[in-house]
């Protein structure tokens, strides 16, 4: 059998970075991770001499696993500053040496080894996946071996399935029942407290899984394990889930493309000098001497010819082009206006900073690949034309990206007939995916070595079946009017930004540093010794064993420590306090502050703005987060004072949406003085605790508002006591008594919120009033806890998507009614719109906006816009709106 390499990039270069001593390069650039790892490829290399081989990397955080559980490795320390630069240096290495590497946003690079391992396991390719994370043991087959590191990166430890089973009688499958019961520390990964490794094995030697363990938990031997397994079932179940691999990342390769292919040897030799790895460049030659003997790359040969991608018979023919028939074709299509299917690859950091490379296109009749290197400038030219042409109709999976790439070289793009990423979010806002290969997955056979040519007649063929489903659920209207046309906005205006005011972030990090260090010394003086604040085991020691404050909850490597634990002991001793503000001060300088600098360039921050995440139509940002900043605190609002607008001496207009979900609340609910309070223009806070605490409006105070507040917002989020009583520290008899009270005050919101789980529980779905869908299987879940979490589902979706839905109208409304205006949308974040706008403009430009806001789309009740100008994000005073010229 042809063999293949898998190597976990990411664990192998923290194992090579703490194995080694610290090396550098003749200017001065850490290189002992670098050296570690290229010495073991080496060794491996000359070893294994593989057919195939390929280094799997994380791309960035788990997005997939952390939105199961936000806990996710969230204790893992950040990679050391040494460490940071060397997986580039690394990647670069790889890249001259014809080494192949894969990674994608969202997902580990265990999820990838375990799609590869699948793909080759099923073209009967032999795998060998080199690794220091035993969560690869899952992997193991009769044709997939795991070579564990040990110690370092020397000593080796080979498991194939009969090594597995004498080390812990159990089967590859079994290794994440195995995480599930007893967790795994390195990954956050919670199991279920107090169950060790020998008593996990114990359990799945006799009943095989998490699932029937938790089944025959009531015959497990032990009282307080049956009390365990009975208060943590599901965050075991859970753990299962997170510590199982995912098989079909959607990361674009093909076989071929792994396979093992002589690199330039003087390339080669010069990068690795250039890094002074010497003695690596040394052992680089002799591993290819001992690959490259002329029966070996005859053997190589042979088998690249008798591979070949599978192509599905139904798609269209491609049909080769020269310069001249790339004239006449295009200039046809500029006639007769067809319908084109287009997929795209590009080159660069990202979309931002990328340019088309390759675009594939399907007519009617055959399909075409149009390289811009190998086109004449004339061919060019007419495909731009063609690009911007509305009359010609363009089927893509992701219209935003197209766009974008072509906002780089100053073009543009419409025309948009079906953008299938936004048709399939919006049949299914469940998914975690939504890219080309993705949704391609049931049509093709070998779906990893696709070209755009034949990625393009896929979609072309898929678009007919997505525009029958989008008929039958009513979706048409809502993809068409707001998705489609949105993306395009959303692409202007990443390509716009925010400025950012790099002196004045670095003076806040300072401030904050100073901060920082000054509370510090006050933990330490209210502690009564130095400790690392930043140990959990540290800290559980001080505060529970030398403070004597009463333990809430144990892990298993002490006391926990964490936020909630915290916040409950707050009052327990003024250290927490001090714990509570170090912690959040520590967040904003690393997260943001230093996030931040990280990834502003032109001086400017360049988010993304992602339309198919959130299931509820809510717009996300991403790279960086915008929509994050913790502006409750006023540390964290001082953020906003670094963003400004693009264009020097512009304003920024903020216009947001004033109580926009209990509006929509009202109108769902036709509650009679819910709706009376918007009607006339109450504070609709005041006039919730004027009838929850059976006072006048004038008798109200602020104590009694803030409570109200807390009301009106959580209970169309399915608050129980519990949670009120949590947030307003307060009993949970009075917050039940709040709740009782605001029930029978506000009874029509009461009928609303029954009645929507009762209609999504009969239905299995609920709509907005734009008629987004959002099914609800959580609704018919055997497990109690994840049926209640299906009902606040069906209490807030139509709430919370009807907003989001509006804001979408809006943007699209406001960025055609100031087109021509010296003004541009800069940001969208939760129900704000932040626009810049020339001074002069400001009074027509905030008159456009609020009335565009405000009429966006129809309500029962009346929507409000405040609007606040300023010279940045922060320093914003209200701003009145000239009613005349609205």
């Amino acid at each position: 059998m042809p063999r293949m390499l898998i190597l976990d990039g990411n664990s192998l270069i923290n194992r090579a970075f703490y194995a080694l001593p610290p090396l550098t390069s003749n200017e001065g650039l850490p290189t002992n991770a670098v050296h570690g790892f290229l010495t073991m490829l080496f060794r491996l290399q000359k070893e294994q001499k593989p057919d195939y081989w390929v280094v799997a990397f994380d791309k960035t955080k788990a997005t997939v696993r952390i939105e199961q559980f936000a806990g996710y490795k969230a204790h893992r320390k950040e990679t050391p500053e040494t460490l940071r630069p060397q997986f580039n240096y690394l990647k670069e290495i790889l890249r001259v040496m014809a080494v192949p590497i894969l990674e994608l946003e969202g997902y580990e690079a265990d999820d990838i080894i375990a799609t590869v391992n699948d793909l080759a396991i099923a073209q009967q390719i032999e795998v060998l996946i080199f690794t220091g994370d035993r969560d690869a043991l899952q992997l193991i087959s009769p044709h997939s071996s795991v070579l564990l590191t040990m110690k370092g990166i020397s000593e080796v430890e080979c498991y194939n399935e009969q090594r597995l089973e004498e080390r812990y009688l159990l089967k590859p499958a079994q290794i994440i029942d195995l995480k599930g019961l007893m967790g795994d520390v390195s990954d956050n990964i919670p199991g279920i407290p107090g169950v060790g490794e020998k008593t996990a094995l114990k359990l799945l030697h006799e009943y095989g899984s998490v699932e029937n363990v938790l089944q025959n938990k009531d015959e497990v031997k032990g009282n307080k394990l049956k009390e365990l397994l009975n208060q943590y079932a599901d965050q075991a179940l859970l753990s299962k889930k997170l510590a199982a691999m995912i098989h079909d990342v959607p990361v674009a390769f093909s076989l071929d493309d792994l396979r093992w292919a002589e690199p330039d040897k003087d390339a080669c030799k010069k990068i690795l000098h250039g890094y002074s790895l010497y003695k690596v460049a040394s052992l680089f030659e002799q591993s290819l001497a001992a690959v490259t003997g002329p029966e070996q790359i005859i053997e190589k040969g042979k088998k690249q010819k008798a591979s070949g991608a599978e192509i599905i018979d139904t798609i269209q023919q491609e049909k080769n082009m020269d310069g001249e028939g790339w004239l006449e074709l295009l200039n046809t299509w500029l006639e007769q206006k067809p319908v084109l299917a287009l997929s795209y690859r590009f080159e660069g950091r990202n979309i931002h900073q990328g340019l088309w490379t390759e675009m594939g296109i399907c007519d009617e009749h055959y399909t075409y690949s149009l390289n811009r290197y190998a086109a004449a400038p004339s061919v060019l030219r007419l495909w731009e034309e063609i690009l911007a042409d509305d009359g010609v109709r363009k089927v893509v999976a992701d219209s935003k990206g197209v766009y974008s790439l072509l906002l780089n070289e100053n073009k543009t793009f419409a025309g948009v007939d079906l953008d299938l990423s936004l048709a399939a979010y919006l049949l299914n806002p469940n998914r975690s995916n939504y890219s080309a290969s993705e949704l391609l997955g049931d049509y093709v056979t070998d779906l990893f070595s696709n070209t755009p040519a034949r990625e393009a007649a896929l979609l072309r063929k898929l678009a007919a079946s997505y525009m029958e489903k989008l008929a039958e659920d009513d979706l048409e209207k809502l993809l068409h009017e707001v998705e489609e046309p949105l993306s395009l906005i959303l692409a202007r205006m990443e390509k716009t930004g925010i400025a950012l005011d790099k002196a004045k972030l670095q003076e806040y990090g300072q401030e904050l540093e100073v901060k920082i260090g000054r509370l510090e010394s006050e933990i330490y003086n209210l502690a009564g010794e130095n400790f690392n604040i930043n140990s959990p085991q540290q800290l559980g020691r001080i505060l529970f064993e030398s403070l004597g404050l009463p333990p809430l909850k144990k892990t298993k490597t002490g006391y926990s420590t964490d936020a909630e634990t915290l916040e409950e002991l707050r009052t327990e001793h003024a250290v927490v306090e001090k714990l509570l503000e170090y912690r959040q001060l520590v967040k904003l300088n690393s997260t943001y502050v230093k996030g931040l600098l990280a990834q502003c360039c032109d001086g400017k921050i360049h988010t993304t703005f992602q339309q198919t995440v959130t299931a509820t139509g809510r717009l996300s940002s991403t790279e960086p987060n915008l929509q994050n900043i913790p502006i409750r605190l006023e540390e964290g609002r001082r953020l906003r004072k670094v963003f400004q607008a693009t264009q020097e001496d512009w304003l920024l207009l903020s216009a947001d949406y004033s109580q926009i979900e209990l509006r929509i609340l009202a109108h769902y609910s036709k509650d009679p003085i819910l709706c009376e309070s918007f009607l006339v223009g109450e504070d609709v806070h005041r006039r919730t605790a004027a009838e929850v605490f059976g006072v006048a409006l004038n008798e109200v105070n602020s104590d009694m508002r803030r409570k109200a507040k807390a009301v009106n917002f959580g209970l169309m989020y399915g608050l129980t006591d519990f949670g009120l009583a949590r947030d307003l520290t307060i009993s949970r008899k009075e917050a039940k008594y709040y709740i009782s009270q605001y029930f029978e005050r506000y009874n029509g919101v009461h009928r609303y919120l029954e009645e929507a789980v009762t209609e999504a529980k009969e239905k299995g779905e609920v709509r907005t009033l734009l008629n987004r869908l959002r099914k609800i299987p959580e609704l018919s879940h055997p497990n109690r806890m994840t049926r209640q979490f299906g009902e606040r589902i069906a209490k807030n979706t139509p709430i919370q998507g009807t907003a989001a839905d509006i804001m979408k109208i809006a943007m699209i409304k406001v960025a055609e009614a100031i087109e021509g205006l010296q003004a541009e949308i800069l940001l969208q974040v939760h129900d704000e719109l932040v626009v810049q706008v020339e001074p002069s403009a400001l009074p027509k430009v905030a008159a456009i906006v609020k009335k565009e806001m405000e009429q966006a789309f129809p309500i029962s009740v009346p929507l409000l816009v405040d609007c606040k100008v300023g010279s940045n994000w922060y320093d914003m005073v209200p701003y009145q709106v000239d009613a005349l010229l609205f």
